[in-house]
Order: C-alpha cells, then sequence, then structure tokens
C-alpha cells in the first residue's frame, strides 16, 4: 500500500494510462462496471481487540462487440489505515485463425484446484492461506505475460506463455508497477514454459514444464481431472534446481495436490455443494516443530448452501493436521436488492499458542461484517 501523501506519482500513473486508453474506448464498445465494498472487522489479539474498517473499490472495463480482439482493465483502489491503488488486470486478447494470443496483466490457470493446486508452477498454489477466507477466489494472483494458445483438437490444447517480470506481479501502487516495468530484465532472469491438455475418455490429462530464471528452478507437472460421481483432480509437481540438485533431496521438491467437489441441486432454488482439498509436500516436516509453518500436510474442507436465490450460507476451515489446528470461517451473504449484497463472517483458530492457527495470535478470533454494491 502506498500512504496518501504519497499518491500523486500514483494519480499521475492513472491519468497516463487513461489517456492510453481513451482511442481504444472511443472506437471499441465498453462493458463497465463498479465494484464498491465496505466493511468492518473487530480483530482480537491476546487480550485487546482491534477495530478496522476498510473501503475497497474496482472498476471494470470490458471490451464487448468483436469476438476476435477483447480488452480488459481493472483498477482497484483500497482505503484503510493507508490508500493505495492497484492494477490487477490489464490485457489484450486477439483471436487469430489458428491461434490466440495474450499481452498484458493476468493470470494463466494451469492444473486444477480451489486452494491447493500442484500443478500451478507459475503462480505456487501450494502456500498455507492464513488470511481471508470468504473471498470468491482465493488464489487471483496476476502476472505481466505473454502467451499463445493453440487448439489442437476438441478439448485439446497447447499453450506456451513467458514472464519478463517477477511473479507475481507488485501488489499495490502504480509506483511500484512502473519501477518494476521501467527496469531492463536480462535474458537468463526470465520465466517460461509449455504446457498441453489432452482428453482421454472422460477425464483430463494436463502435462507441461515451466522454468524460473530468477528462482533458478525448473518444474515440471503433470495434472489429472474428471468427474467419477463427483468431480476430482490429482496434481504433482517439482521445484528442480537448476544446478547442482542434490537428487538425494528428491522429496523435498515434490508436491502433491488432490480434490473432490459435488455440487446437490435440491431443487428450484436450493443447492448444496461440498469442497475437499489436500495438499502434500512428503519432504516437509511431518512432527510438530517451533516454527509451525512447513507441515507436510493441510487439509481444506467447504460446505456451502444456497436455501435461496439470494441467500447463501457458507463454512470453510484450513486444517494442519501435523500440529491439530485449524482457521475455520463461517459466512453468510444475502442479496437483499439487485447489485446490493450485505455480509459477515465469524473467523477462528483453534490451536496452542505455538501451533500454525493459534487462538492467542493476531486474529484467533475476529467478526467481520460489510455491504457490497456493483452497478
Amino acid at each position: 500500500m502506498v500512504r496518501a501523501g504519497n499518491t500523486r506519482v500514483g494519480l499521475v500513473a492513472l491519468a497516463a494510462v487513461a489517456l492510453l486508453l481513451s482511442p481504444a474506448v472511443l472506437e471499441a464498445e465498453v462493458a463497465s462496471s463498479v465494484t464498491i465494498t465496505g466493511y468492518t472487522s473487530v480483530l482480537r489479539s491476546g487480550n485487546s481487540a482491534e477495530l478496522l474498517a476498510v473501503l475497497k473499490s474496482s472498476l471494470d472495463l470490458n471490451s464487448v462487440g468483436n469476438k476476435n480482439v477483447k480488452g480488459y482493465f481493472q483498477l482497484d483502489s483500497l482505503i484503510a489505515d493507508s490508500f493505495g491503488i492497484d492494477v490487477p488486470r490489464a490485457y489484450l486478447k486477439v483471436r487469430f485463425p489458428w491461434f490466440r494470443l495474450t499481452l498484458g496483466k493476468t493470470r494463466v490457470s494451469w492444473g486444477d484446484g480451489f486452494v491447493f493446486n500442484a500443478g500451478d508452477v507459475v503462480f505456487d498454489s501450494m502456500g498455507v492461506i492464513s488470511g481471508d477466507l470468504s473471498a470468491e477466489s482465493l488464489r487471483d494472483e496476476t502476472g505481466w505475460l505473454g502467451a499463445v494458445y493453440l487448439p489442437i483438437g476438441a478439448f485439446s490444447f497447447l499453450e506456451t506463455v513467458v514472464f519478463p517480470y517477477p511473479l507475481p506481479g507488485p501488489e499495490g501502487t502504480f509506483n511500484k508497477e512502473l519501477s518494476v516495468l521501467s527496469n531492463t530484465v536480462p535474458f537468463h532472469e526470465l520465466a517460461g514454459g509449455v504446457r498441453g491438455a489432452f482428453k482421454l475418455g472422460g477425464t483430463t490429462l494436463e502435462t507441461g514444464y515451466f522454468a524460473s530464471g530468477r528462482e533458478a528452478e525448473h518444474r515440471p507437472y503433470i495434472s489429472l481431472h474428471g468427474h467419477l460421481l463427483v468431480d476430482w483432480n490429482l496434481s504433482a509437481s517439482m521445484a528442480i534446481p537448476m544446478f547442482s540438485p542434490q537428487w538425494q533431496q528428491w522429496d523435498e521438491w515434490l508436491a502433491i495436490s488432490a480434490g473432490l467437489f459435488h455440487f446437490v441441486n435440491l431443487g428450484g432454488s436450493k443447492s448444496l455443494s461440498f469442497r475437499l482439498e489436500a495438499a502434500i509436500h512428503p519432504g516437509a516436516d511431518w512432527i510438530e516443530t517451533a516454527s509451525g509453518t512447513d507441515y507436510g500436510i493441510f487439509l481444506f474442507p467447504e460446505i456451502a448452501f444456497s436455501p435461496s436465490d439470494t441467500l447463501s450460507l457458507q463454512l470453510r476451515t484450513l486444517v494442519s493436521p501435523v500440529d491439530l489446528s485449524a482457521l475455520t470461517v463461517a459466512g453468510v451473504n444475502w442479496n437483499i436488492y439487485q447489485g446490493l449484497d450485505v455480509f459477515s463472517y465469524l473467523s477462528v483458530m483453534a490451536g496452542d499458542s505455538d501451533d500454525l492457527y493459534s487462538w492467542d495470535g493476531y486474529a484467533g478470533l475476529s467478526w467481520t461484517t460489510g455491504l457490497e454494491f456493483v452497478y
């Protein structure tokens, strides 16, 4: 985040972006939407409590009317104890006769998984989430990239991608964004890779390879997903050092994820869904340690129930079986008017003081309530 006193450069950059976009806006149809979210949280920290008020806004500009060319621009701002402006997405997609080209800042989704995804060797969706579990998308990092997508048959394709700048992209300010983009990038620090997806009966096989010059790693992966009574996925990847790899440490490079999801239509507008995901690091700690961050297994169960098309209830938990601690979030969302939602959720950590999710730690107990308006 950038302090309010340092926003001048950000505002100048915003004006520059607007000027650059204006010719395209005049020549194309643009669908725009604004999302404003305001909420208040009460957090317990030790024997004291903190009050946090946040106002978020997001402007989305999406080109329409041309199926072969699509531009998208998203501008986010946040006002809390500081003020920040961010551009999480700004890209151009072009559909040519034989392939599709993407340029700009966005996300490529390799592998499969909502919280844990070993196939996501680009953005690493295997780390522990310690913050907000109420978001619609828990993995949404983006980066500046160039990608080519080549369809090769029904439900089969090849994709190659290059990232000239660090991953994920800088968060929070135009200042950071522009400073990163203005730096010359050495060739040996580039990151990129290729993947292919192929339909095998009722199962989709996806495999690929990603190399990061900055991290000096080779990252091959394989991912399977399909449907057998429930939607399922299974992925495995390795992060192999480029230089002098010690192959006896192979289990420390290996990551495995698995997930199950099932949606039940209860008739009318009622629905119920279940999700269970696991992240496994064979070479990590399988007994409780003082650091409590690098454990070998994590679980994510979720239940969501919608008794009507305007009301939804949700229960999510991140479980650390090694130290027997957990972070649980129970939430409710009510669409009271078109475009206007009221939400509230309670977050509780259950664990000892030295566990990953400690009841005595910061935000061991918190309650949040707020409004979101989309127009």
